[in-house]
This record gives C-alpha cells, sequence and structure tokens, in this order.
C-alpha cells in the first residue's frame, strides 16, 4: 500500500479539527492522531497540525455523446410472385408499420399499341387490397409506370416517344383516371429505356408530370439510370440538376454495376456506389432528394453466360449450402460472393448483398445526407436489413398522406 503523503496547515481563527478534516477530504480522527490530539480539541489560531495531503482527483470518464440519427425514408419495389420466389406481399404484412415508408409497386405500363391507355400486370382486386394493406400500416404506394418488361421484341422506348409526344394528353387523363381510383399518394416513373435523341423530350414530359402530380396531390419519384462505360465508370445520360428541380424522389439506380448480360461481379461495389453518388451531386442533383439503389437479390452467373440466374439473398445462401461453397467477403468489392462447380462440372460465381455490404452503402447514405434508399425488391432481401435501419437512422421517416380523391369512376 502507498505511503499517505502528509503536508502542515496553520490553524485559523474558527476552525475545527473537523472543519479541516472536511477541508481536506479526511477524517478527524486521522488528524487527531497525526497531532497528539483528542477528536474534540479547541484549536488556537496560528497552530501547525500535519494533515494527510488530499489524493487527486482522478481524470473524468470521458462521456459517450451518440452521433444524432436522422430518420431517413425507406422504399421498396414491390411485385408479384417471381419464379419459385413469392411476391412481397407477406414482406409488407411483416416490415411496413416499422420499416417502410412506401412501396413502388409494379403495376402499370402504356398499352404497346395505345400509348394513352394503362395495361396493368395485375388484377383490380390486387391493387385495391395491397393499397388497403400498405394505407393500414401507414405506407404509402407509388405505383410505377414503366416502359420495360414488354414481351418479345416490342421497343419500349418508341413506347415511351409516343407517350410523351401524340399521346401525352390523353395519357395524362388516364393516368389521373387511375391514381385516383386506386387512391394511390404517388407515381414511380421508371422510364429508363428511352432514345438518345429523347433525353430532353424526358425532361419535358418530368416537367408536365410534376405539375400534374401537384395538381393531383401525388408525388413524384423518377428512377434515374447510372450504368458504367468501357472502362467502368459511372455514367449518367439524364440532366439530375433539372429533374430534381421538378420531382420529389430521385432514385439512383446503383444496384447496376454487374446485371443481365454483363460479365460476372459485384451487383453494386462500394467504389461504385461511392462514385455514383458524387456523380449524381456534381451533376446538380439535391442530396435530400436522392435515394440509393439497393439490390436485395442475387445472381448466379455461369461460365460462359452473361444471363445470370435471378436468386433471393436467401437463395444465394442456400445454394452454397447445397454445393458445400464458402461464402466470401470481397475485399475490393466490400460485398459477398462464392464460386462453386456444379454437378456437370459447371463453373459459376454467385454475387450478391448482405446485411454486411447494406451497412456499408448505408454509411454512404449517412455520409452524403441522402434521403434514404430504394430498395429492389421488397421480400428478397436479407432480413438483416431491417434492423440495421433503425439501428443508424433511429427510426424510418413517413411520408403521411394528403387529402385522397376518392369520388371517381375509373
Amino acid at each position: 500500500m502507498a505511503q499517505t503523503q502528509l503536508t502542515y496547515v496553520i490553524v485559523k481563527a474558527g476552525e475545527t479539527i473537523q472543519s479541516i478534516a472536511t477541508r481536506y477530504k479526511t477524517t478527524a480522527t486521522t488528524i487527531a492522531r497525526l497531532n497528539g490530539l483528542e477528536r474534540e480539541a479547541e484549536l488556537s489560531p496560528g497552530m501547525l497540525l500535519q494533515v494527510p495531503k488530499p489524493r487527486p482527483e482522478p481524470p473524468p470518464k470521458p462521456t459517450l455523446t451518440m452521433r444524432p440519427r436522422t430518420p431517413r425514408y425507406a422504399f421498396a419495389v414491390y411485385t408479384g410472385q417471381e419464379g419459385i420466389y413469392p411476391g412481397s406481399e407477406k414482406a409488407l404484412l411483416r416490415h411496413g408499420e416499422e420499416h417502410l415508408t412506401g412501396i413502388f409497386p409494379l403495376w402499370f405500363q402504356c398499352a404497346p399499341n395505345e400509348p394513352w391507355r394503362l395495361q396493368s400486370f395485375v388484377d383490380d382486386e390486387t391493387i385495391k387490397k395491397t393499397v388497403a394493406h400498405a394505407h393500414d400500416r401507414r405506407v404509402q404506394v407509388f405505383a410505377t409506370l414503366s416502359n420495360r418488361y414488354y414481351r418479345g421484341d416490342l421497343d419500349g422506348s418508341e413506347v415511351a416517344r409516343q407517350a410523351m409526344t401524340r399521346y401525352r394528353e390523353a395519357l395524362l387523363e388516364r393516368l389521373a383516371r387511375t391514381y385516383r381510383y386506386y387512391q394511390l399518394d404517388g407515381l414511380h416513373l421508371d422510364w429508363v429505356e428511352l432514345y438518345r435523341e429523347d433525353r430532353e423530350r424526358f425532361i419535358q414530359w418530368v416537367t408536365v408530370l410534376s405539375s400534374f402530380c401537384k395538381r393531383e396531390g401525388l408525388k413524384l419519384v423518377v428512377n434515374v439510370p447510372i450504368l458504367p462505360d468501357e472502362a467502368g465508370k459511372a455514367l449518367c445520360p439524364m440532366d439530375l440538376k433539372r429533374i430534381g428541380e421538378q420531382v420529389d424522389l430521385i432514385s439512383l439506380m446503383l444496384n447496376t454495376e454487374h446485371r443481365m448480360h454483363t460479365t460476372p461481379g459485384p451487383l453494386s461495389s462500394m467504389k461504385w456506389t461511392e462514385n455514383g453518388v458524387r456523380l449524381a451531386l456534381a451533376k446538380g442533383a439535391p442530396a435530400h432528394k436522392l435515394l440509393l439503389g439497393l439490390a436485395g437479390y442475387a445472381y448466379d452467373w455461369k461460365a460462359w453466360s452473361q444471363v445470370p440466374e435471378y436468386l433471393s439473398c436467401e437463395g444465394a445462401i442456400n445454394r452454397a449450402r447445397q454445393y458445400r461453397a464458402t461464402i466470401q467477403f470481397d475485399q475490393e468489392s466490400q460485398t459477398p460472393m462464392f464460386p462453386y462447380t456444379d454437378t456437370n462440372g459447371v463453373k459459376h460465381e454467385v454475387w450478391f448483398e448482405n446485411s454486411s455490404s447494406l451497412s456499408q452503402k448505408l454509411t454512404v447514405v449517412n455520409h452524403y445526407d441522402l434521403a434514404g434508399i430504394a430498395l429492389w425488391r421488397l421480400g428478397m432481401e436479407d432480413g438483416g436489413l431491417w434492423p440495421l435501419l433503425q439501428a443508424r437512422w433511429n427510426a424510418i421517416r413517413k411520408w403521411e398522406s394528403g387529402l385522397r380523391n376518392i369520388f371517381y369512376d375509373k
């Protein structure tokens, strides 16, 4: 035990052994013993007393201050059944109230031979049921208007051109009737297949659509593709500044680094993700209107094929188990992957996203103060994403509905 160090005190008028003990953080008994006095002895001014030196105060423990967590938007594409994978309905019921701002149901496209009309991928009752389930959980429904997924060799770029030019007013009238009828909250525009010479027309169309949505009390979200050039550098063909001035949100499709008809590779490496966000900001897109597109799915590339098999995150993990493959976390891309050889001796590469890689991308969202995320698609993702969002953002930002027009016929 360390020896107690002593010091001397000159007694002042009115002081007692107890008051001196209190000042030096010791006891009256200790001072009396050191000086051969009774504990209650009276002191005279000028007396010299020995007292223990006060021990130095320990440095204060650092206070852990939590970085403020900002609630952000969480949107997800909503589909029906895709092959062996069930649709998004169960995931909406499970996650909607706590984890989702809104859904982008893949429902509408312009009829190819009559571009002023809307054709739907699902039936009337399915739409009504989904909207009711979403609204019961305070989840907004931004029905997608797409120019993709036409069958055969039909060119969605030509359909979009006709819809934006010759049939624009008729299409707007049909959109108004349909979106009112289903009590939808917004429009999600997914026209990413356009002729190069139609880019200016597209800006004009977005401007018209913005005015239309304001008039109808709808929100407007526009998908913007980010694609790699031959050197792998991110490119964006859209005028993001002008689009950003018109829309409520821009969904950056950054889950497209490696995709259908490319070589195998990460769906969105960290370098690709961050470069894509920087590109969008440099082109004038407002950070508070940007949603970062995330992949919830997996791709299984077979050797010699550029058309990968579409898997869920769980499906990818099950495939690794099936072929006793070791899932690796690729350090360069910061995403999971694994190679395996099938029973026919054909080599495969599987790339996907899990909660570890998605955590890195949420860091990008927070660092650049983006609006939130847009997931493709609800029900395919690693379930660890949802508690991760809560931990990073404290809460999911809800976009409350305004007055809906319900007194219209379809």
